[in-house]
């Protein structure tokens, strides 16, 4: 049950990257996979380029999931009141909770999105301290003093095709990774540097009790739940109901004929009472009405 759940989550997660490229053709939305040594912190870039023709912005709903994100907004006539220069403007998005999305016409945006923890261990961004004071969820990243991220500005200005800036971005993470690897070899935690991010696998594929997933960690439950939390922003039961309810979401987009009671039984919850709950405390809809509006869209393809 444990393992075709994951497996389940997966497949649903990589089908929702191909119905999104359907969905938001008109925003020029494409995906690319991160380089092997980056996938642990990196889930995706995602590249949207807003035709200029468009008689209004676009506004999407975002769910939480605890990634976080990072926003490359870049010089467009639709920008020029926004950006004083040729250099993007770049946004780090927490992400931690339901919000709203608006794509202007003519917008040109490049996104690293991050798996829970990832901006933790490549830009050295605490979660828990962002979300401790202020609840904003977008901050202007050069206010965040990340190393490099001047000189990668310049060099995405000099660029206008998507794989360059890409492989521009992947270059500054990559040193990053291992800046931060050489920081924590240094102060002699190596063995311990990916604890969180190699039991995030484990935790999402808990079906059972949290106790199991305790007990098989080489730290004590206090001690993991502060660094987890300092990484993530999430204690380990807060992120696996995001993860059980994206699994809903998931299938609820997809297969909107199966019954709210094995949807409840897929994603792991107890029993449908329960899915209600969670969904309404992530999404502020229930599952019922978040089916009916996927359902709606099938049959009227044009009513997103």
């Amino acid at each position: 049950m444990v393992l075709s759940v994951r497996y389940k989550a997966n497949l649903l997660e990589m089908r929702s990257f191909k119905r999104f490229e359907t969905e938001l053709a008109h925003l020029g939305f494409t995906h690319f996979q991160p380089l092997a040594s980056l996938r642990p912190w990196v889930q995706r870039y995602f590249h949207l380029r807003v035709a200029t023709d468009l008689p209004q912005g676009i506004e999407q709903t975002f769910y939480p999931d605890g990634g976080t994100s990072l926003h490359f907004y870049f010089p467009t006539q639709t920008l020029t009141q926004m950006i004083s220069s040729d250099e993007p403007k770049v946004l780090f998005h927490c992400g931690q909770s339901r919000h709203s999305h608006a794509f202007l016409p003519g917008i040109e945006l490049l996104i690293v999105r991050f798996h829970p923890g990832g901006a933790f261990h490549l830009l050295g961004i605490e979660l828990q301290d962002i979300k401790s004071t202020t609840l904003v969820t977008a901050i202007d990243a050069t206010q965040l003093q990340l190393t490099g991220l001047d000189q990668l500005l310049s060099q995405l200005a000099q660029t206008n095709q998507p794989a360059r800036r890409i492989a521009l971005l992947e270059h500054w993470l990559l040193q990053l990774n291992q800046r931060q690897f050489t920081a924590a070899l240094s102060r002699h935690k190596c063995a311990r540097i990916n604890l969180v991010q190699a039991s995030l696998p484990k935790l999402i594929q808990t079906q059972a009790s949290l106790e199991d997933f305790y007990g098989q960690l080489p730290l004590s439950r206090r001690q993991f739940e502060r660094r987890f939390k300092q990484e993530t922003g999430f204690s380990p039961a807060q992120l696996l109901q995001l993860n059980r309810v994206k699994v809903a979401r998931n299938l609820l987009s997809q297969s909107p004929n199966l019954s709210l009671v094995q949807v409840a039984f897929d994603c792991g919850f107890y029993d449908q009472a329960h899915l209600h709950q969670h969904f309404v405390r992530v999404t502020q809809q229930t599952p019922g009405q978040y089916k009916k509006r996927k359902m709606s869209q099938i049959s009227n393809p044009t009513s997103r």
